[in-house]
């Protein structure tokens, strides 16, 4: 199938790793032009370095701390000056972090940064482009908001993220703009390698948890993000879609 995706701008937020970086490899083949956007220079531009080989267009980088205050205002501003427009937005970048009660304050500031304010700001900075060229595709990634036994700050951020996301959808899809979010269940990264560091603590946690029986991939995420990112997908926004291999537990 032809995504229709041949010289799409993409701006992939948490570009330069793990879900990112699959995200991005596979717009890039499939002909977007992408822009990796994270905070480590060394890190964004090995990525570029490792996708440009294989793909019509070689990524771009931008340098951007999330976090920082009116930070998606200014990386949307950017973006527009260098680029013209971006036609799709992945939302990738954040964290999972525990805090339970008596979470450090700082700490639930940083997660609502990163996962609400900074996603929210670029959204809506790059409406006005998508508006008037009658296309756009907002995808956010980190959607699972299951109830947990201790409090997690992406469950909660994202819980936030998904209900402004839903709404946003009804606002702008008469403009021929779909919003979606996709909520990756274990996908292996840095991050997994550190919580299950060895193969029995793998096998163990996918023989009670993953009924597929094992940790997904960036690409396995990565195939839906580059659909729903497509032309051929306008007829789906406003959901959640969980790649968990079976792990989801709600019914609804």
């Amino acid at each position: 199938m032809d995504l229709q995706l041949e010289g799409k701008i993409a701006l992939v937020t948490g570009g330069g790793t793990g879900i990112g970086f699959g995200i991005a490899e596979i717009l890039a083949q499939e002909g977007a032009r992408v822009v990796l956007l994270a905070r480590r220079e060394d890190v964004l531009k090995e990525a570029a370095a490792r996708i440009a080989p294989n793909v019509p267009h070689a990524p771009e980088i931008m340098v951007h701390d999330l976090t920082a205050p009116d930070a998606g205002k200014k990386i949307a501003a950017e973006a527009i000056e260098r680029f013209g427009h971006v036609d799709i937005l992945v939302n990738n970048a954040g964290t999972s972090e525990v805090l339970g009660i008596g979470g450090a304050e700082d700490r639930w500031q940083h997660a609502y940064a990163l996962r609400v304010i900074a996603p929210r700001q670029l959204a809506e900075a790059l409406l006005p482009e998508m508006r008037a060229r009658k296309f756009g595709r907002i995808i956010n990634i980190g959607g699972t908001f299951e109830v947990q036994s201790i409090i997690n700050s992406a469950s909660v951020m994202n819980a936030a993220r998904t209900v402004y996301s839903k709404s946003l959808s009804h606002e702008v899809a008469k403009d021929g703009i779909t919003v979606n979010t996709v909520g990756p269940g274990v996908i292996l990264s840095e991050q997994i390698d550190k919580i299950f560091p060895s193969k029995e603590a793998r096998e163990d946690y996918c023989n009670r948890n993953i009924p597929v029986g094992y940790f997904g991939e960036p690409r396995d995420l990565a195939a839906l993000v580059a659909f729903l990112a497509s032309p051929v997908a306008r007829y789906i926004t406003g959901e959640l879609i969980a790649v968990d291999g079976g792990s989801h537990r709600f019914a609804f």
